[in-house]
């Protein structure tokens, strides 16, 4: 047999696909499937934005608010508060840990003041240039019912300050109600 039926007929079994993964590098591919979750990724931000947006154009602000911090109770449950129930000084260091922020326990008080170090907003859907300041209440429902779920009673959240919001940080006050 001669080189050129050779070919054809290893072709024809698809032989050559063997052959042509070899001419693409492992990075070749790396790279287009950052490239397609990049575009993916981007595409989510800002269609994100896109619904706070009609949110905040479409709703009064207590019914909004309510909307995206139920948004944020919902993320908090699928976390790891319910591992320290009654445990807040473990839930502090693990926070301190895994993310570099502080707590602040007024244990006496029922107040704790969470303090992020400087960063841009850390949740996956958001692009923190194009979004609404409104989201910030997405990370007060996060912080109510991640408190709710260690101290097993209502608590009162509030973002004092975000990088949202034009903060170099986002700061919380969480107050247990009696």
């Amino acid at each position: 047999m001669d080189r050129i039926n050779f070919f054809k007929k290893a072709c024809g079994l698809g032989i050559c696909s063997c052959i042509g993964t070899e001419l693409f590098s492992g990075s070749d591919l790396f790279a287009a499937e950052k490239q397609e979750s990049g575009w993916k990724e981007g595409f989510i931000k800002h269609r994100f934005a896109k619904l706070i947006d009609i949110l905040d154009k479409s709703l009064d602000e207590d019914t909004k608010n309510q909307i995206i911090e139920n948004l944020g109770k919902e993320c908090s449950l699928t976390g790891f508060a319910k591992d320290y129930k009654n445990n807040p000084e473990g839930f502090f260091e693990q926070i301190l840990n895994k993310w570099g922020e502080y707590a602040t326990y007024d244990k006496e008080n029922g107040f704790i003041r969470i303090e992020t170090p400087e960063r841009d907003c850390v949740c996956p859907l958001v692009d923190s240039q194009k979004i609404s300041k409104s989201i910030c209440q997405c990370s007060v429902g996060w912080q109510t019912q991640t408190y709710n779920t260690i101290f097993d009673r209502n608590v009162e959240a509030k973002c004092t300050e975000s990088v949202i919001r034009g903060g170099k940080r986002c700061i919380f006050e969480i107050r247990i109600l009696t």
